[in-house]
């Protein structure tokens, strides 16, 4: 008799009742939050174990006699799983990286930094607080125009596209980079290499995937070729910035601002985090909690798109495990 097999969604906050549904129709399926402490067990109990960002998985709590079979997680960056690790232990990793077709439709990220560099440049956080604190000056918050600045794209992928689109659609020559040499896009002019870029734009946006190869690719190096008033938005991952670099960037002038969807080592920030501290007196840097891709119509998206590429490898299992029938 074939044993059920189990699928733990960890992190539920608004999940899709409907994805739950169609899971249970191959699977029997839990959904509740996981304490930290409970995760390594959780791991020897279930198949499947659907989460988002809240968790690290390494050897601390994945082993060669966990049970766990398939980490899903609806994101496109990875770096919060040992991917090695997974590859030893014969673990698939289900996630969105690499799915360009259908993450075209993704959009919440793309728009994520046109909002992050409209508030920096506005000081709307400052602004609206100034507000609520009973102050109404607007000479206070003068800020400055995407019209007619030059944009410059680090990692011209799906989402270095839209965000160029979204870009020229405010009147903005747009600049790009990438390793892949011999790109084109239309309106979009190629530099030959990062320190073009950052010489000629007025708002850096990065967009590249996070490994060793670009771990602080972003470096003071870098960061010294800025344009005089230049912003830096980061909606990418935190690792790709140097951070100890950046925040002399923005203690020396050479960023004017910059606004971060993502710091490194997000699994342990607290307010004593050096940016963070900084922020606390600067409105020339603006931090937000990875909160990117967290809309509910990306969540639905692409709960649905995992759903299918989980029960994808249930049902190629389940073939290959049907004894052959003899005619």
């Amino acid at each position: 008799m074939r044993e059920t097999l189990k699928i733990l969604i960890a992190e539920p906050m608004d999940f899709s009742q409907e994805v739950i549904n169609r899971l249970r129709e191959y699977a029997h399926v839990d959904v509740h939050a996981v304490e930290e402490t409970d995760l390594e067990q959780v791991l020897n109990e279930y198949d499947v174990f659907w989460f988002r960002l809240g968790w690290k998985i390494n050897s601390d709590v994945l082993n060669a006699n966990s049970r766990c079979r398939i980490l899903a997680t609806p994101v496109t960056g990875i770096d919060h799983i040992d991917e090695n690790l997974c590859r030893e232990l014969g673990v698939k990793i289900v996630c969105l990286r690499g799915e360009k077709e259908f993450l075209r439709e993704v959009r919440a990220t793309a728009e994520m930094t046109l909002a992050l560099a409209l508030a920096v440049m506005r000081h709307l956080p400052a602004a609206e607080q100034s507000v609520r604190n009973g102050v109404w000056d607007r000479d206070l918050f003068r800020g400055n125009e995407l019209h007619l600045k030059t944009a410059g794209i680090i990692g011209f992928g799906r989402l270095g596209e839209i965000v160029a689109d979204l870009f020229l659609a405010f009147g903005m020559k747009v600049l790009a980079y990438d390793i892949k040499p011999n790109l084109s896009y239309p309106s979009v002019e190629f530099t030959a290499n990062m320190e073009d870029l950052m010489r000629q734009s007025d708002v850096i946006s990065i967009h590249v995937n996070y490994n060793k190869k670009t771990h602080h690719i972003i470096d003071e190096n870098i960061l010294k070729q800025c344009k005089k008033g230049a912003y830096l938005v980061n909606t990418s991952r935190g690792g790709i910035v140097d951070e100890v670099a950046m925040l002399k960037a923005l203690e020396h002038g050479w960023l004017k601002g910059a606004a971060l969807d993502v710091l490194q080592g997000e699994h342990d920030i607290s307010e004593k985090h050096p940016l963070i501290q900084y922020a606390q007196e600067h409105r020339n840097l603006l931090i937000v909690p990875h909160i990117g891709g967290n809309t509910y119509e990306s969540f639905e998206k692409t709960e649905h798109f995992i759903a299918g590429k989980i029960i994808e490898i249930i049902l190629a299992k389940r073939l290959q495990n049907t004894p052959e029938t003899v005619g």
